[in-house]
């Protein structure tokens, strides 16, 4: 841990001499999650016959902006595998002898993303306030801890989908379509995709149940035993299965490099 805030501290002082970039980059990133609350008001001004509220649309997106902020932004470089792996960089990790996973996934930091944290949180705490019975610390408690098992199983997809660069070539373009796909379907509560059962099948088998939609109904729902376990299980099984098939599949990264210095 205290390796990695080495790291934070660093990548903040680099991104930090590019003063007009890095305050741009958080500027484009409260802009960017602005947007979303736009959407979703326009959303419910339209659909004012339904059951949702704001609240309900601040707590789904308090659990995916939690998970692309600290997936893109402060483990930078799980979100740039599948570029790391088609332009070659991955040369220069297998190069040290520590375990590559490892060095990979903590070496890149974005500064400017983490401000997603803190929206994620934000829309946390105004949710928790204004549109739950909880206690608002018991309901805070409950959410970072569902949060941390959802993060670690959508940490895991990600990382099992874009190791698919070891097999394509352009396996950054099935990154950017099952990346717009997670987080454009997964920033609406779930309940409107089960009004149409096959929708829901179809949504949920990507990765969506484990790593959003069980989540939220937890968080606004009294969790039972099964839920739990469906959670606990389904986050420990996708992390040691996306560790398995990393270093499985990295057995066929081959590289360009030393062909283009011959």
């Amino acid at each position: 841990m205290k390796k990695y805030l080495h790291f934070l501290k660093f990548a903040f002082k680099e991104q930090l001499e590019y003063r007009f970039n890095f305050f741009f980059g958080i500027i484009t990133m409260v802009i960017n999650d602005a947007i979303f609350l736009f959407i979703f008001v326009v959303f419910l001004s339209y659909f004012t016959g339904t059951w949702l509220t704001f609240g309900n649309f601040l707590l789904i997106h308090s659990i995916i902006a939690f998970q692309y902020a600290i997936i893109n932004g402060v483990f930078s470089n799980i979100w740039d595998l599948p570029s790391i792996i088609e332009e070659w960089k991955l040369d220069y990790y297998l190069s040290f002898p520590t375990n590559v996973l490892a060095f990979i996934a903590s070496t890149k930091i974005k500064v400017h993303n983490i401000w997603d944290v803190l929206f994620a949180l934000i829309a946390m705490v105004v949710y928790a306030l204004f549109f739950q019975s909880w206690s608002v610390r018991l309901f805070v408690g409950k959410w970072f801890l569902i949060s941390i098992f959802a993060l670690i199983f959508a940490a895991g997809l990600f990382v099992l989908v874009w190791s698919i660069s070891f097999w394509l070539q352009r396996g950054s373009k099935v990154r950017d379509l099952f990346q717009s796909f997670f987080i454009v379907f997964g920033s609406y509560p779930p309940a409107i995709f089960q009004q149409k059962k096959l929708i829901f099948i179809l949504v949920s088998m990507v990765g969506l149940y484990p790593g959003v939609f069980l989540p939220y109904q937890m968080m606004t729902g009294n969790p039972n035993i099964q839920n739990r376990l469906v959670l606990i299980l389904a986050s420990v099984a996708m992390f040691v299965f996306w560790i398995f098939m990393f270093y499985r599949w990295l057995r066929r990264y081959s590289s360009w490099n030393l062909v283009h210095q011959m």
